[in-house]
């Protein structure tokens, strides 16, 4: 296994790496570039960046990634806001070859795709109350769940992260605006909002948490990433109906998703929020770090 730093830089300057991924196989992390269209990957032992993907054309945004180690394949989320629409990409992981494209959403952007253990991938629209499901070996994607409950707001950001529950029978998603969870069987049922206690999920007022964006799991907890916080979610009823919260802050902040390396947790410091909504200059450098999951106890 190589030796983690406990952060890495990375070279771009104004590219708002937005999503992170991580292949255990060949320690890599994977940046994806919100404005550039990009995507770097990272060397976990060196620290080396080098491209991965360049977009042919005009670039589309690019968010959410994951990384399918088993099938050697890496998931991409893009979006082109201005035409608002949005779908997946996937790459051999190993030569960066482009295998599939699938278009999901008309009408809405494309932010986050998190995996099952049998390889099929489910997919939030922030701008619809949909989460979209592709299953690569099928060939078919389209909709998995359409719920009134789920909707963003006029102007703001519905739907985030995503993630399948360790059990593999539940896939939850975040909400930005206001902070909140949901979730549903992959079996198919009803769709609901999860209750939480514990530190407020959504504290009026605190700049810090200002709104769920990625979320992942890491063992049974769910790990929530905010511009300027971290929350654990530790579930206490079954079906992942209920669950208590702890908050806690970060030394940098910045943030919008994060990802799991050889079980620790390693944000992305991108800039999103101050770059992309109020329209300010960055905190250079952009980064991808650890956070001590000791934290937490």
């Amino acid at each position: 296994m190589k030796s983690f730093r406990d952060e890495y830089s990375l070279q771009a300057t104004d590219s708002v790496p937005e999503g992170v991924a991580f292949d255990a196989k060949t320690g890599r992390f994977f940046a994806t570039g919100l404005l550039s269209g990009t995507i770097t990957q990272i060397d976990a032992g060196t620290g080396a960046e080098q491209r991965f993907y360049t977009p042919p054309g005009q670039p589309q945004q690019l968010t959410g990634a994951k990384v399918d180690e088993v099938n050697r394949r890496l998931w991409v989320c893009y979006s082109e806001i201005q035409n608002m629409l949005g779908g997946v990409h996937v790459f051999d992981v190993d030569t960066g070859a482009r295998l599939a494209s699938f278009e999901l959403a008309r009408g809405g952007i494309c932010n986050d795709v998190a995996l099952a253990a049998d390889g099929v991938a489910y997919v939030t629209d922030s701008f619809q109350p949909v989460i979209y499901r592709i299953d690569l070996q099928a060939g078919t994607a389209g909709e998995f769940v359409r719920d009134a409950r789920m909707s963003a707001p006029m102007g703001q950001f519905g739907l985030n992260g995503v993630a399948v529950s360790p059990d593999g029978a539940y896939v939850i998603g975040g909400f930005t605006s206001p902070s909140k969870l949901f979730v549903v069987p992959r079996a198919g049922g009803e769709v609901r909002e999860i209750s939480l206690e514990g530190d407020p999920f959504a504290p009026a007022g605190d700049p810090h948490f200002l709104g769920a964006d990625g979320i992942i799991f890491i063992g049974e907890a769910l790990y929530v990433i905010h511009d300027g916080g971290v929350q654990q979610v530790t579930f206490t009823a079954p079906g992942y109906r209920a669950g208590t919260v702890k908050n806690r802050l970060v030394p940098e902040p910045g943030l919008s998703t994060a990802t799991v390396a050889h079980g620790q947790l390693y944000v992305v410091k991108s800039e999103v929020v101050r770059m992309v909504h109020m329209k300010q200059a960055p905190r250079l450098p952009f980064k991808i770090y650890r956070v001590p999951l000791e934290v937490f106890a």
